[in-house]
């Protein structure tokens, strides 16, 4: 069985042009905790949050989940091992009523489970969720939050879970949905065992949910810790104040 961390990020490195979006980045995450990844704007937060879930490739570097390298892996190899996502655009499929977004993940997925068994636990989900009374309603009908909030929902189905990405996800959102959609996190994490990396502005968020904390500026990682101890480091202040004059 495999021990230490869950995902190994060694010097993954990414080019658009000529510019480096990601650094040189080498950081580990252990399982069960969750992450917050924070840092200023153009930082390089949601381009290295593509890299570990796929949608990019690493022009350098390597990214590995436990045993299984991911570089190059197909969206549906890396369901099965267990990494699920949100956008920070929240996706859903609008003409799809909300049990049949939940449905998805297991009509897609390795488990060739029959639909008709999982429509309950689709039920359990949107209440635990609160979205309940929506749950005939097309996705198209939701605000921005509650898709957001569905994306969340949709995580629950997924099985298994061992590593949640979250880009944004609390941007623009009510704070009733906020706290349905932390819940939520914490739910994922604590049944689930899953490890969470969450990229986020909102430190009020950061503080209540998130035991570490990384820091990327200009496409380099430059701290990690817990956020009292992380906020007070010279290069993290310098990263976000600019250098003293």
């Amino acid at each position: 069985m495999h021990e230490g961390p869950l995902l190994r990020l060694d010097r993954v490195t990414k080019r658009f042009g000529g510019a480096v979006a990601v650094d040189g980045v080498t950081a580990s995450f252990d399982p069960g905790v969750i992450y917050g990844l924070i840092g200023p704007n153009g930082s390089g937060k949601t381009t290295l949050i593509n890299l570990i879930s796929g949608l990019y490739e690493v022009d350098a570097g390597t990214i590995v989940l436990g045993e299984h390298h991911l570089e190059k892996r197909l969206a549906h190899q890396m369901a099965a091992l267990g990494i699920v996502r949100t956008f920070q655009m929240p996706k859903a499929f609008g003409s799809m009523t909300l049990v049949e977004n939940l449905l998805l993940p297991v009509a897609g997925d390795h488990r060739r489970e029959s639909l008709s068994n999982q429509r309950g636990r689709a039920g359990e989900v949107l209440q635990h969720t609160g979205l309940d009374h929506l749950a005939d309603a097309p996705a198209a009908s939701l605000s921005g939050g509650q898709t957001m909030l569905l994306q969340l929902a949709r995580a629950l189905m997924h099985e298994p879970v061992r590593l949640l990405l979250l880009d944004e996800p609390f941007a623009g959102v009510a704070p009733a949905i906020k706290e349905r959609m932390m819940a939520t996190i914490r739910r994922i994490n604590q049944e689930r065992g899953a490890a969470v990396l969450l990229v986020s502005h909102e430190m009020t968020t950061i503080r209540a949910l998130c035991e570490r904390i990384g820091v990327m500026n200009t496409g380099r990682w430059i701290a990690e810790g817990p956020l009292a101890e992380v906020a007070a480091r010279p290069e993290v202040i310098e990263a976000y104040l600019g250098k003293p004059i």
